[in-house]
């Protein structure tokens, strides 16, 4: 039943990390847009404006950003499923503690200041999972079998915003928006105890905090070819393809819910916080099995990594440009759907690259990667909530996310590779 060559999964392991990790990964994305799906809510009781409102939202991003390339070289270095295990106990228990905090009475803090310095803690606990994560399926799955569950366990973010949306419209609209933070942070602390029990079956150790800095047999900081990293042009295409999509996506799921609260606010918010994603998820995995056919038909990996990017790329940006022309409310929700679905295939593309080019250092390639691309979660964010601020205009907002989107598709089509560089 075990694989006790510790290399890789056996079948059966491989199973059961996979919905572990899907679980996790959805909760994780919950607590992440939580406050995008009650930013209604929130700004109405604080009394803030779409800058406000934006700053909040993407201060997530300054604290996510600072735990990439750490976490990618911890994970890499101790083990990825260890240091997922002590990331979400803090990141459970800050989404829980949310609501107290904003309502703190003190002197001189404004409840905008209180919640942004929530949002970028919870950034820094949640930076290491994504690093973290693929370090873990490098280094446990071989490489032609990866793309299948790895878009299994990617698609758990559309999931996650899906759920979160989905339910939290409905608690929203029967109790206080406190309780979508309460909800999604005690699912989180419940998670916990099904990964450490997952972690025993498969015959590993909970991580204590002081075996971090413990010798081990994973890759030192010494065997971190970083010189050679930075100096690879592959890798530089794979952080501005990652940007771009970055922008894309966070755009989309920080902004989504607004747009269609001021172009239709007559329509149920449970319609479009729900279907866009409800569709992407299975879009993700099917990105996932069409580029483990394509490999295994004898397509080269950097091929399909392309393939999935122009689909990726191109979808989002064209349906995100179209939008805002949407005559009524129904094609604008097909239309939003299009493009949340079309950005998953980034997840078989650039996403799961980093394992393609080092698959040794997966984990600190992937932070490195995600470290530039969460700028954007702050950047993008914030840019869009000053531009609707100041012209009120979202064709502004989608003609230059499409725009974007294009110069990434170019810098991975250029530059971009399939084979192991490091």
């Amino acid at each position: 039943m075990y694989n006790n060559d510790g290399k890789h999964w056996s079948e059966y392991e491989r199973k059961l990390w996979t919905i572990c990790l899907f679980v996790l990964t959805a909760v994780l994305f919950a607590a992440r847009v939580a406050m995008s799906v009650c930013a209604t809510s929130i700004s109405k009781e604080f009394n803030w404006n779409k800058a406000d409102l934006g700053a909040a939202m993407g201060s997530f991003f300054w604290g996510y950003l600072t735990t990439q390339v750490l976490g990618g070289w911890i994970a890499d270095k101790v083990g990825g499923d260890k240091v997922l295990c002590v990331s979400v106990i803090i990141w459970g228990l800050l989404t829980i503690m949310t609501p107290f905090i904003a309502r703190c009475q003190v002197n001189f803090v404004s409840a905008l200041a209180l919640l942004t310095i929530v949002r970028v803690l919870l950034g820094v606990s949640q930076g290491v999972h994504y690093p973290s994560m693929m370090s873990l399926l490098g280094r446990k799955i071989p490489e032609t079998e990866r793309s299948f569950p790895s878009g299994i366990i990617l698609s758990a973010a559309n999931f996650g915003t899906l759920a979160c949306g989905g339910i939290g419209s409905v608690i929203l609209e029967n109790h206080k928006w406190d309780d979508v933070f309460y909800v999604i942070g005690v699912t989180a602390i419940i998670c916990t105890y099904f990964l450490i029990s997952l972690l025993h079956k498969t015959r590993t150790k909970v991580i204590a905090m002081d075996n971090i800095i413990q010798p081990s047999t994973h890759n030192t900081a010494e065997n971190i070819p970083w010189k050679r990293i930075f100096s690879k042009r592959q890798v530089w295409s794979i952080i501005f393809a990652h940007v771009c999509m970055n922008n894309c996506f966070y755009i989309f799921l920080s902004w989504l819910p607004t747009y269609f609260h001021d172009n239709y606010p007559n329509e149920k918010g449970w319609v479009y916080n729900t279907v866009p994603w409800l569709l992407s998820v299975p879009t993700c995995v099917l990105s996932g099995w069409i580029s483990e056919k394509l490999i295994n038909s004898n397509w080269s990996i950097g091929h399909t990594r392309k393939i999935m990017e122009v689909i990726a790329l191109l979808g989002s940006g064209l349906f995100g440009f179209l939008l805002p022309f949407c005559p009524n409310f129904s094609s604008a929700v097909i239309c939003s759907a299009a493009a949340v679905s079309f950005q998953t295939f980034h997840n078989s593309g650039v996403l799961v690259n980093p394992q393609d080019i080092a698959p040794t250092c997966a984990g600190s390639v992937f932070g490195l990667m995600n470290a530039f691309g969460a700028l954007q979660g702050f950047l993008g964010v914030y840019v869009t909530g000053c531009i609707l601020n100041t012209w009120h205009n979202w064709v502004i907002v989608f003609s230059i996310m499409g725009i974007v989107n294009l110069f990434g598709l170019a810098a991975f089509l250029f530059a971009g590779t399939g084979n192991r560089i490091l």
